[in-house]
């Protein structure tokens, strides 16, 4: 009788773990929404007329299909082991201050390889909703102003 509080304690203390009761998915949605805060903040931090038009980074339902869809194609590439490491990976990335338009090309996480991540974006559909989502945002208009290009390369 006694085991059984203790029991429940441990369940509860493992459960609000970070990563112990996360899925896969949560994990990933949660790294990637704050890569787009940090993302944000350097934009903003250049070019402060971003400001009105930052999408809201949170996923969508069709997102998180598509990310489910990603997951498991690197799964299918290269197993367990490639999905973890894509994962922790996006976890640090989201935790990097962004200082640079070139650090974010150099370091953002890629799954498998360049080839694969391009194909699987495509396949699932991860990467037309996330040009729309800038889009919607009219962030994507705003950063074709050369004055913003400019400001965002630091000239």
């Amino acid at each position: 009788m006694t085991k059984a509080p203790f029991l429940a304690a441990a369940i509860t203390l493992a459960a609000t773990l970070p990563g112990f009761a996360q899925s896969e998915l949560d994990r990933l949605a949660a790294a990637t929404e704050a890569a787009g805060a940090n993302m944000e903040t350097f934009l903003v931090s250049q070019a402060p007329s971003l400001a009105d038009v930052m999408p809201d980074w949170t996923w969508s339902p069709e997102m998180r299909d598509a990310a489910a869809c990603t997951l498991d194609a690197i799964r299918d590439e290269g197993g367990d082991a490639a999905v973890a490491d894509y994962i922790t990976q996006m976890e640090a990335f989201a935790e990097t201050e962004i200082t640079s338009l070139e650090q974010v090309a150099q370091a953002t996480p890629v799954p498998i390889s360049a080839d694969f991540a391009a194909a699987t974006g495509q396949a699932c559909g991860t990467a037309e909703l996330a040009m729309q989502q800038m889009q919607d945002s009219g962030l994507m208009a705003a950063m074709m102003d050369p004055a913003v290009m400019m400001q965002l390369m630091g000239q």
